[in-house]
């Protein structure tokens, strides 16, 4: 009973807070992506930036899950995850719903950006495609409606109430300290070999959402409702979602490059 009443709790915050990788993450995945891009793609992000709901890359990609408790931006909430069946172990383009999901949002908003010319329109399309790639690289955004994506699966972190889905939204990440250093990702990708991360140059949405369903499916076999997560836990899954975070960055930067071409003379 008491379980019952903690999950539900935990479900009131819902709207506000799931469906996310956490602010920090977000932040440190375009922050680390916006020192990636080649300089012509930096100046046209700049220029976006001034036509956007945010002064820097950085927050402006944590803006999407603000926005979407906007009535205007509430269609984009079925963007930030894909869900797929318990037993299923392979991604499918299927899998997205009809009313969108990560792939067509990703599809969506890469056309906007391709389109040329500044406006408020790809401004907005560099937040939400930036955003969703993040989204995409936390495994628990590509899992199980049932659960919704871990939200349901009421654990302990430290000795304090959480649930699944937000240890690897959020609480790994402050506990590995990237939420007071914004240079610890920049440390972590110096230190990986120039081979590693051209290998990481590779890949779609589609492969990356693989990756993602695969530990996903390995996350759920070693987890229990009301199980204690802590300090051998963190050994354990930290460096993979350190690992997700960089690759997300590499990839969006990546995926930047190619999507905002300097016009012709410039």
């Amino acid at each position: 009973m008491r379980l019952r009443l903690l999950i539900g709790l935990m479900l009131l915050w819902l709207p506000a807070k799931a469906l996310a990788f956490g602010s920090i993450g977000h932040q440190q995945v375009c922050s680390l992506a916006y020192q990636l891009v080649k300089p012509g793609t930096r100046h046209q992000i700049d220029q976006l930036l001034v036509l956007g709901p945010a002064q820097t890359f950085a927050q402006g990609c944590v803006w999407p899950d603000d926005a979407r408790r906007e009535p205007v931006y509430q269609f984009t909430t079925p963007f930030h995850y894909l869900n797929v069946a318990r037993r299923q172990s392979q991604v499918k383009p299927a899998d997205c719903a009809a009313n969108g999901c990560l792939f067509s949002a990703l599809k969506h908003y890469a056309a906007l950006l391709k389109q040329p010319g500044q406006s408020r329109q790809r401004a907005e399309a560099l937040l939400f495609y930036s955003h969703f790639i993040a989204d995409l690289h936390q495994p628990l955004h590509v899992s199980y409606a049932d659960d919704l994506g871990g939200n349901k699966t009421a654990v302990y972190y430290f000795g304090k109430p959480s649930n699944l889905h937000g240890i690897w939204d959020t609480a790994m990440l402050k506990s590995l300290g990237y939420a007071d250093n914004q240079q610890l990702a920049a440390g972590k990708l110096a230190a990986l070999p120039q081979g590693t991360v051209r290998q990481w140059q590779s890949g779609q949405p589609l492969v990356w959402a693989q990756q993602s369903l695969t530990q996903t499916r390995r996350v759920y076999q070693g987890y229990k409702p009301g199980m204690l997560f802590s300090q051998p836990e963190l050994d354990r899954d930290g460096p993979l979602i350190e690992t997700r975070l960089l690759q997300a960055a590499v990839r969006l930067a990546w995926q930047l490059d190619q999507l905002l071409q300097p016009a012709a003379g410039n």
